[in-house]
Formats: C-alpha cells, structure tokens, sequence
C-alpha cells in the first residue's frame, strides 16, 4: 500500500468516526429540541392548556434535561466515545468526581449537542440537495427534486459533489474540535495533573533512592566478599581459624545483601497490605556491622546516637559507601574515626591512596555520597591527603 493510499484510509477512517460522533451528539440534541419544542408548544395552547400545568411541567423537565450532563454515568460515556471514535487516551471512570470534573464534563456534554445538531443539519440539508441538484441536471423534476436555483443547469453536478465532499470535510473538523476539547474538559483538572506530577516525582525520587542503596549495599558486599575470598584462599592449607573466619564474614556478608536486596525489591513491587513488610534500614547504630579484619573502627558508639531516623540512616550509607571504595580502589585496611565536637558529628573514613583505575575518586560513588550527604544537610569531601584518601562527613547541630 502506497503512503498517499494509507494517509486517505487514515483520514477517511477518522472522517468517518467523527461523523458517528457527531452523529451521536446530534441526536442527544434532538431530543432537547424536542422537549424545548414541546414545552413552547405548550405555552401556546394556552388557554386551552391551563397556565398552572405549563408551568409545573416546566419546573420538572428542565432540571431533569439539566441533571444528566452533570452525572458521572454521562461522564463515563463521553469518555467511552471519545476514547474510541476520538482515538484519545483518557482515564477511565472515576471513583470521586468534584463538582469541577463534573462542570467541565457538562461544558463537554454541552459542546457535543452543538456540534452534533451543526452535523445532523447540514448531513440532513446536504444530501437531498445534492440529489436534487444532480436531478435537475439530469432533466429529472419530480415533487422530490424541487429546489430553489433550477437555472444552475449542468453546473449543479459539481455543485453536488463539492457539497459531497464538503461533509467528510465538516466531519474532520468536527472530530479535531472534539478531539481538542475533550482533553481539557474530559481528563484530569490541573490540580488532578499536578497530584499525579508530584506524586510521580516522589516515586521517581523513591526508585532513585532504593538504586543508590542497592548501589551501596550490594557493592559494599561484594567487595568485602571478594577480600574475604581471597583472605581465606590464601590461609587455606596454612591457618585454618583465619580461612574459617573469613568464610563465615563472606556468609554473614552475603545473607546481608540479601536481606537488602529483598527489602529494597518489596518496595519496588510496592507488595500489597497482607504481603511481609520489609525490614529496617541500618542506620548508625549499626555501625559495628561494618567492621571486619580489614576495616577498623574507632570511635564512642554513644556518640553516634541521639539522631533523627533519616539523618542516621544516610549517615550509614554514606560511610558504607565510603568504605566499599576505599576497598575497590586503595589499598592497606579501611580507618573509620568518628568524634563530636563544637555541635557537630564528625566521621572520616581514610586508607592508602590504591593504583586501580578509579582510584584517585570522583565516581559514581562519590556523587551518591555527596547527594545523600546534602539531604541530611551534611558537608562531604572527598580526596587525597598526601598518601592517603580520605572522606569527611560533618553533620551539623549535634549536640555533645
């Protein structure tokens, strides 16, 4: 199929859902017209149709015509149509509507009639005079051929099929209004559209917050695991208490990890009420777990408590991060010090200068400390001291 055959299926196909939609409005119009044709009707028979009964009439059938476009029922079945016939991705139906969602729903509704009764007019108007164009060109001049400007002569066939061609043409214009209107008055309101914004920036800045853990848990693992491998291969034959130790740090390390890992999957699942909630986060009150043979800590551990839940827990992450790249890339065991003075909480985490690629900092890994470290409203650095590098962590407003 040729791309100009495609593009006039395409565009025949939409004339052709525009017009149904159209089409539908049109008849919801008629039957307003109707009951306003009544009701007027009515008002004219007067006296022989007492005022009283006109008037009670009227008091009931305008609210009940102008009760619907307000419900949420009509609402979903603009959606519906508009879904299918407009070819829009609109929400489904709502559990809660405002009284906003529902003004804007009957602006739609309101907009619809419109349009459709402009389309039904000019489909039933355009038709027969087509016909009856072609009619008198062709000499035929039957009781239903009767038109206005028989002197058009032969000039009414193309008069005909302008007037033809005009209705797939209202019908695309048609479904461009709808199709323009409908995203305003039938999705969400700006305040809907803002929620959902800033929810998905939470859930964004959620995920991103589990991938620097996952980064930091499990890398933290892996690399006291590749240590501990080869401590115990290298002991193996020769010092079995040394092989054992460093066997069972790599299993308590590894069944570590996996309780991160599981933690941080439920929340990526975001598992249902009844599903195992998961468990706590360190923070750092669990800063002996980062001790092995080859880190070594120095510091009070009364130090270290009295602090809020979020600033414990990335001040935890920080260091762990800390020491998984000064184990990747230096060499010699990990120091971690930490002290209080002058309101403030002071870590340093230092080792010797390593010659592996990426030894000299500035990766990935440094960026997620100084992120989590600006969340906490902490200060970072990270650099070589002479020899040795060394990352400094001060968290303010701790109090001795």
């Amino acid at each position: 199929m040729t791309p100009t055959r495609s593009r006039l299926l395409t565009l025949l196909s939409h004339s052709v859902q525009g017009g149904v939609h159209l089409v539908l409005g049109g008849i919801l119009a008629a039957g307003y017209v109707i009951l306003a044709a009544g009701l007027v009707q009515l008002a004219r028979s007067a006296p022989a149709v007492p005022l009283g009964l006109t008037i009670a009439l009227t008091v009931i059938a305008v609210p009940l015509a102008l009760a619907p476009p307000l419900l949420a029922p009509v609402r979903d079945v603009s959606v519906a149509a508009a879904r299918s016939l407009l070819d829009l991705d609109l929400a489904g139906p709502t559990a809660q509507l405002t009284w906003d969602d529902r003004l804007r729903s009957a602006g739609f509704f309101v907009a619809h009639l419109i349009a459709g009764g402009v389309a039904v007019v000019a489909l039933l108007a355009g038709i027969p005079y087509a016909v009856a164009l072609v009619g008198w060109a062709v000499g035929t001049r039957g009781d239903g051929f009767r038109v206005s400007a028989p002197a058009l002569g032969a000039w009414g066939v193309p008069l005909a099929v302008l007037i033809a061609c005009a209705l797939p043409l209202l019908a695309l214009l048609g479904r461009a209004l709808m199709r323009a209107l409908a995203v305003p008055l039938l999705g969400p309101s700006a305040s809907a559209r803002e929620q959902a914004e800033r929810h998905e920036r939470q859930v964004l800045a959620e995920r991103n917050r589990i991938a620097r853990e996952l980064h930091d848990g499990v890398g933290h693992a892996l690399a006291i695991t590749t240590m501990q491998a080869s401590v115990a291969e290298a002991a193996l034959g020769r010092d079995e208490p040394a092989a054992r130790a460093a066997l069972a740090e790599i299993a308590r390390v590894g069944r570590s990890a996996m309780a991160d890992l599981d933690r941080s999957l439920a929340v990526l699942r975001e598992e249902d009420d009844g599903a195992r909630a998961p468990g706590p986060q360190p923070t750092l009150a669990d800063l002996a777990d980062l001790g092995t043979s080859t880190v070594r800590l120095t510091g009070d551990p009364e130090a270290v408590g009295g602090l809020d839940d979020l600033t414990s827990r990335e001040a935890y992450q920080v260091l762990a991060e800390a020491v998984v790249n000064g184990q990747r890339h230096g060499t010699g065991p990990v120091e971690v010090t930490w002290r209080r003075a002058q309101e403030s909480l002071t870590f340093e985490v230092s080792n010797a200068v390593g010659t592996s690629p990426g030894a000299a900092g500035g990766g990935r890994g440094v960026i997620g400390m100084k992120e989590r470290a600006a969340l906490i409203g902490a200060s970072l650095e990270a650099g070589a001291v002479g020899d040795r590098w060394r990352v400094r962590l001060t968290i303010p407003g701790v109090a001795r």
